[in-house]
C-alpha cells in the first residue's frame, strides 16, 4: 500500500541550483556567490505507491489521501515537538512549510524550505476513468478523460496516452515537469490558440489537512459521478466536493500554497502527427505585425509553407533582431513531402543546448583555457562593438561568437527550410531536461505581454541589452486565453518573451575554484568569468526597465528569475485585500480550502516574497 519514507538529514537543492536556504547555509559554509553548492539540510519524505495496480485511478487517490494526511499530521507533531537540527534556528510551536517538491524545476523558491521537503515524484500514475466513475453529464468524451497523480511527469503521460491514440494538447518546451508543478506556475508552450498546461486540467484532488481532502470541478462541468466520489473515499475519509468555477480557477495556478495536489483529471487530445519545420529567415517588421494580429497562417506562407501551423516559436539574436538571421520553428498540420536537406533524424536540437555546451566546455577545458582566450582578446568582427568577453565565449562555443550563432549553426535551420517527418507531440518534445542533465547551467526569465504590443516591445528590449555579451538568446512563444486566476499569461492573447542564458552559478563556480592544475586562476580569467556571471541578471533588469519605460504592460513567470516582488505582483493582480481583484479571489479560495493549520504550512519563500500570503 502507499507509504512515505523519511530521511532525517538529507541534502537538497532545486535542479537549477538557485534556491538557497539561508537558515542552514552557515552550517556548511556555503558561499553561493562563489559557486558553492547551495546547502539544504532538511528532512525529506518520499511518497511511494505500491500494490495499487488492481485499483481504479480514483481508488488509488482515495488510498493515497490518508497517507498524505499522515504526512501533515507528522508536520503537526514536528511543530509541537521539533527535531533538533544543528544550526537551524527554530522555535517550538512555530509552523514551517510543508515543502512539496515535484521535479524541482522552478528557478524561484516555490520549492525549498528549511525544515522539510515532501518529494512527490513517486505520486505518479495515469489511468482511464471507468464509466461508472464518470458523471453522466460530463462533456468530455470518456476515451479522452484520464486521471493522473500529481507527481506524474509529462513524459509519463504521453507514454501512456499515445499508444491509446491520445496525447497532450500542449506542454512546455520539454516533458520533465510534473503535472501539478507545471500547472502551479501556468507553464506554457506555444500551441497556437491554446492556453497553458493548466488548461487541460478539469478536476483537482487536493489534500489540505490531517482529516481533509477535496475534489474540485467547474460549475456546470461535472467530471465525477457519485460512484467516483465514493472511490475517492476508499481510504476512509470522505472528500468534500465543490463544483465552483471561481474556486477551481484559483486552485489551478496554486503556487504550492493550496494544499497537496494528489491528482488531477485531464482532458487529453486525439493523437495527431505534425511536421516540424525550421527555417532561418530574417525577421521583418511586417512579420512582427502578423504575429501581433495572430496571422500565423499568413506568416507560415511567408516562411515557405502553405499548411496550417499549430505551433510557432521565434528565436532571435538580441543584438541584431532585424539582421540577416532569425530562427523560426513551426509544427504543421497536413504537411506533405520533404524539402531538400531535410533531417534524417527525429531529434531536433533546442536553444538550451547552446547553454549546455558553454557549461560543459567550461568544465571540460578548465577555466585556464578561458584565461588563455582572454589574453588573446581581439575586437569582435562584424558590426557590433568589440566585446572583451567574445574570446571567452568562442572558447566555450567552439569558435561561435554567441549563443544565438551556435544555435543557428547546430539547430538544423536553413534559408530554404527543413521539414521533419510527421511526429506525435511526445516525439516532437523528445527532451525531458532542457539543460542536458547539467544542473545549474541555465538562467531563464520570462515576460508575458499583450501580443499586440510585440512590434514595439521586441525592438526596445533588444536595444537595452545590446551592450551585454552574447551568452543568451530571446525566444518568443504564444498563448491564448490561458485559464487560472493567477496565470502569468494574463492577457487574452499573450506573447511570452524568454531570455535564456548561462547561469551566474556556473560562471561563479568556475571563477572561484582552481582548475585541474590546482593553481588559482589568473586575474583576467576571474574577471572574465565574473563578468559573464552578471550578463543575465543585468539583462533581465534591463528588460523590465525597458517595458516600464515604454509603458508596456507585462507580467513575469512565477517560477523563473528576474526579481519578481510584491510590488510588481500587486500591480498586476491587485491587492489580496481587494475581493474583486485576481489576487483577492485567489486569497479567498485559499481561505476556503485551508483551515488555520493549512494556511500556516502551505506556503514557500516565493509566495511570501510575492506578497501572496502573509
Amino acid at each position: 500500500m502507499p507509504n512515505i519514507s523519511y530521511e532525517s538529514f538529507a541534502w537538497w537543492s532545486n535542479y537549477h541550483m538557485t534556491v538557497t536556504l539561508p537558515e542552514v547555509a552557515a552550517i556548511g559554509g556555503t558561499d553561493f556567490a562563489n559557486g558553492d553548492l547551495p546547502t539544504g539540510i532538511v528532512e525529506v519524505g518520499r511518497v511511494h505507491l505500491a500494490d495499487l495496480e488492481e485499483h481504479s485511478p480514483l481508488e488509488r487517490l482515495g488510498l493515497v489521501a490518508p497517507v498524505l494526511q499522515g504526512y501533515l499530521r507528522h508536520i503537526a507533531e514536528r511543530i509541537a515537538r521539533p527535531v533538533f537540527v544543528p544550526g537551524v534556528p527554530y522555535e517550538p510551536g512555530k509552523p514551517f512549510a510543508a515543502g512539496m517538491v515535484g521535479s524541482a524545476w522552478s528557478f524561484a523558491p516555490l520549492t525549498g524550505t528549511p525544515m522539510a521537503q515532501l518529494m512527490c515524484e513517486g505520486l505518479s500514475f495515469v489511468g482511464s476513468l471507468p464509466p461508472a466513475h464518470r458523471a453522466k453529464r460530463c462533456r468530455i468524451p470518456a476515451e479522452r478523460l484520464a486521471i493522473a497523480g500529481g507527481g506524474t511527469r509529462g513524459r509519463e503521460i504521453v507514454n501512456w496516452a499515445e499508444p491509446r491514440g491520445l496525447s497532450l494538447p500542449t506542454s512546455g518546451s520539454f516533458l520533465g515537469p510534473t503535472v501539478a508543478g507545471a500547472a502551479a506556475t501556468s507553464t506554457h508552450g506555444s500551441r497556437l490558440g491554446y492556453g497553458g498546461t493548466q488548461d487541460m486540467i478539469v478536476g483537482i484532488h487536493l489534500v489540505t489537512g490531517p482529516d481533509k481532502h477535496w475534489w474540485l470541478e467547474r460549475k456546470g462541468a461535472p467530471v465525477l459521478s457519485r460512484s467516483g466520489l465514493r472511490a475517492l473515499a476508499r481510504g476512509g475519509v470522505v472528500p468534500e466536493l465543490r463544483r465552483d468555477t471561481e474556486l477551481f480557477e484559483a486552485a489551478l495556478v496554486h503556487l504550492g500554497a493550496m494544499g497537496i495536489v494528489a491528482g488531477v483529471a485531464i482532458e487529453l487530445a486525439p493523437l495527431e502527427r505534425f511536421s516540424r519545420y525550421r527555417v532561418d529567415r530574417p525577421l521583418t517588421p511586417d512579420m512582427l505585425e502578423a504575429m501581433a494580429r495572430g496571422k500565423f497562417k499568413a506568416l507560415a506562407r511567408e516562411l515557405g509553407r502553405r499548411e496550417t501551423p499549430v505551433f510557432y516559436e521565434l528565436t532571435i539574436d538580441p543584438h541584431a533582431p532585424f539582421g540577416a538571421h532569425a530562427l523560426h520553428t513551426l509544427y504543421l498540420e497536413g504537411a506533405k513531402g520533404r524539402v531538400p536537406g531535410a533531417p534524417n533524424v527525429d531529434k531536433a536540437p533546442i536553444a538550451g543546448e547552446a547553454i549546455v555546451r558553454m557549461a560543459s566546455n567550461l568544465f571540460g577545458h578548465g577555466p585556464r583555457s578561458a584565461a588563455q582566450a582572454i589574453a588573446g582578446a581581439a575586437a569582435a568582427p562584424g558590426g557590433r562593438a568589440a566585446d572583451p568577453a567574445e574570446p571567452l565565449i568562442r572558447a566555450l562555443l567552439e569558435n561561435h561568437p554567441s549563443a544565438f550563432d551556435f544555435y543557428r549553426a547546430t539547430g538544423s535551420f536553413g534559408p530554404d527550410g527543413k521539414l521533419w517527418p510527421k511526429q506525435t507531440w511526445g516525439e516532437l518534445h523528445d527532451s525531458d531536461a532542457l539543460t542536458g542533465g547539467i544542473p545549474g547551467s541555465l538562467y531563464n526569465a520570462s515576460f508575458a505581454i499583450d501580443r499586440a504590443d510585440l512590434p514595439r516591445a521586441l525592438p526596445a528590449l533588444c536595444d537595452v541589452v545590446a551592450p551585454l555579451s552574447g551568452t543568451f538568446i530571446f525566444t518568443v512563444r504564444f498563448v491564448s486565453k490561458a485559464k487560472g486566476t493567477l496565470a502569468f499569461t494574463r492577457f487574452p492573447e499573450t506573447a511570452v518573451i524568454e531570455i535564456d542564458g548561462l547561469s551566474p552559478f556556473i560562471c561563479n563556480k568556475a571563477a572561484a575554484h582552481p582548475d585541474k592544475s590546482g593553481q588559482p586562476l589568473p586575474p583576467d580569467a576571474v574577471m572574465g568569468l565574473r563578468g559573464l556571471a552578471q550578463v543575465l541578471p543585468l539583462g533581465a533588469r534591463a528588460v523590465r526597465a525597458a517595458l516600464e519605460a515604454g509603458e508596456i504592460a507585462y507580467s513575469m513567470h512565477w517560477g523563473k528569475l528576474g526579481g519578481l516582488d510584491q510590488a510588481k505582483v500587486h500591480a498586476d493582480f491587485g491587492s489580496p485585500d481587494d475581493a474583486a481583484s485576481r489576487l483577492g479571489r485567489w486569497t479567498r479560495a485559499r481561505e476556503i480550502l485551508l483551515d488555520d493549520f493549512g494556511r500556516s504550512i502551505f506556503w514557500n519563500p516565493a509566495v511570501k516574497t510575492y506578497g501572496l500570503v502573509g
